[in-house]
């Protein structure tokens, strides 16, 4: 019991850490403007024992960690041509969401359409940070009535075993042709990778109404909700009314990845 205490105590120590805020300073090198609806994040860390020994007698170790944040949510890239985007990070500081409407971070490209650098500020200073998102932009920017930020209804690991989720794969494939619009999505990780659980809708099958289900996952990976209220997964049946599998994306890259979900059907789609 004092061990699982004092492990709970450390991790809500390294959890919160004080977030950047965006520069105010303008920045010609940073010429884009992107506001954050959401931020979430946990810590990296590694199990650690005294000794050799403590960990060849299977001793619970404790949690020493590595001074890096991971975490994930979505934006809206602003300007002419405003875009949406879902977005990962691993990065020395966690950053705070915009706030008010005008809020923004100044950024710039990495790597173009993949890749972002922002610019942050941490409070009650003049030193400035720099992040890199790894982002899987939209067809177009979040509106309102859009569902909630992406992360609202996940768990987020704080461990070494935690990898970025993926998102939903939007290049057409006309071998999935099952649209999946994920509306929960909850998540955890261990040494098997990613499993969970959620709420979906089939909106878009050949010869088929629109219709609810609950499912389930286990994936190395995971993935989030869609993100936008006509996003969806492309999926096909890998046994009709029961196991589909969907394509997925890893932010950051054009790597496509492949979840298999168990389902039970509904009488009727979701409403939300």
């Amino acid at each position: 019991m004092k061990i699982a205490v004092f492990l709970l105590a450390l991790f809500a120590q390294f959890s919160t850490a004080p977030q950047d805020v965006p520069l105010a300073d303008p920045t010609p090198e940073f010429p884009l403007h992107v506001h954050l609806f959401s931020a979430r994040y946990g810590t990296d860390t590694i199990r650690q024992w005294r000794s050799p020994q403590a960990q060849m007698r299977g001793g619970p170790g404790y949690l020493q960690p590595t001074g890096s944040f991971h975490g994930y949510g979505t934006g809206n890239l602003l300007g002419a041509d405003p875009r949406g985007f879902d977005y990962s990070f691993d990065c020395s500081k966690p950053f705070a969401e915009n706030v008010q409407p005008q809020d923004f971070y100044q950024a710039r490209w990495k790597k173009q359409d993949q890749r972002l650098e922002i610019l942050m500020q941490r409070i009650g200073s003049d030193h400035a940070d720099i992040c890199e998102l790894k982002v899987a932009l939209k067809p177009r920017p979040f509106l309102d009535g859009d569902p909630p930020p992406a992360g609202s209804g996940s768990s987020l690991s704080a461990s070494n075993l935690w990898e970025y989720p993926d998102v939903a794969f939007t290049e057409p494939d006309p071998d999935y042709p099952v649209q999946l619009h994920v509306i929960t999505n909850r998540r955890g990780y261990d040494r098997a990778g990613s499993s969970g659980y959620g709420t979906a809708d089939i909106v878009g099958a050949p010869g088929a109404a629109p219709q609810g289900l609950d499912y389930t996952f286990t994936c190395p990976r995971g993935f989030l909700a869609n993100s936008q209220r006509d996003e969806f997964f492309e999926g096909r049946w890998i046994k009709p009314g029961l196991r589909m599998e969907i394509l997925t994306q890893r932010l950051g890259t054009d790597k496509v990845d492949r979840c298999q979900i168990n389902v039970t059907m509904k009488t009727a789609p979701y409403t939300y």
